[in-house]
């Protein structure tokens, strides 16, 4: 199938009808019909309603919806992948959330940079269940979350045991900032602290939040190997009395995946975690 087929497809989707999804190709109304039809024709159904406000996917074009989107995402991957510099091997892809770039896939990365030179790494971050859909379909080869989901030949290891405990400026520990770290902790974080399930101040990003508490004053929720230095050093002191939470990291794989770069790529990982070292260093504490 034309991969253009399924670009013009999810362009009408997201645009919501055929006039605006030409404007956006920059093609005729006329070519993107065209285009329709034909991709219509292979499949043997029918994918959208046309009406004047637009045209509404049908059952099957909601169907073809996730398949259309996996064809054109990992046309692109390929596309990106290949060829690779002289002297490079295959290309293998790691995904990560947000709340893990820095410092353990930065650490990550600079290990498979010195120990692998000649090996292509794509690194990406985006929100757990996005990672896992992609590993799911083989876009990823694998991925670090908090949240794993289970499949049939999926590989789950826990890498670390974090804890999220609540710390407070010691010059100014208030006001309490909300920190979201997922679905997880907000119903344990709720159920647990309900005083607090509502605040004027919340970030999504726990190290722009300690940043902020730092220079601003506050107290809230982070984890322990992040806020140990600034406790050392006495800018900020663990609240006592207040409930911990556990915020486990998860690598994800096919088991089906035999690359040998990617099995070493694991082990370099694992040699990483054994480091205890006070992930705060990769962030600017003020002395």
């Amino acid at each position: 199938m034309d991969i253009e087929l399924a670009r013009t497809f999810l362009c009408i989707v997201r645009s919501g009808s055929f006039i605006a999804a030409a404007n956006r190709l920059h093609v005729t109304q006329t070519t993107v019909t065209a285009r329709v039809q034909n991709l219509e024709s292979q499949l043997g159904c029918s994918l959208f309603v046309r009406n004047r406000a637009g045209a509404r996917l049908t059952d099957a074009g909601e169907t073809f919806a996730g398949y259309a989107s996996q064809l054109v995402q990992t046309w692109d991957a390929a596309r990106r992948d290949l060829p690779l510099p002289d002297g490079i091997g295959n290309s293998i892809s790691l995904g990560c959330e947000v709340s893990l770039c820095n410092p353990l896939v930065l650490q990550w990365t600079t290990r498979l940079h010195d120990e692998l030179p000649t090996q292509a790494v794509r690194i990406e971050v985006g929100e757990g269940p996005t990672l896992q859909n992609k590993l799911e379909h083989g876009l990823l080869d694998a991925a670090l979350v908090h949240r794993p989901e289970y499949w049939t030949g999926m590989q789950v290891e826990q890498l670390l045991e974090e804890k999220l405990i609540q710390v407070a400026s010691t010059q100014n520990p208030e006001p309490y900032i909300y920190i979201d770290w997922g679905e997880a902790f907000r119903k344990a974080h709720d159920a647990a602290l309900p005083e607090k399930a509502r605040n004027a101040m919340s970030f999504n990003l726990g190290p722009l939040a300690f940043q902020y508490l730092l220079k601003n004053g506050g107290s809230g929720y982070f984890r322990t190997r992040v806020a140990r230095r600034a406790i050392e050093k006495g800018l900020v002191a663990q609240v006592k009395n207040a409930p911990e939470f556990s915020y486990p990291v998860f690598l994800i794989y096919s088991r089906e995946n035999k690359s040998e770069p990617l099995h070493k790529a694991f082990e370099l990982l694992r040699d990483i975690v054994k480091d205890e070292s006070d992930w705060a260093e990769h962030w600017d504490i003020a002395p």
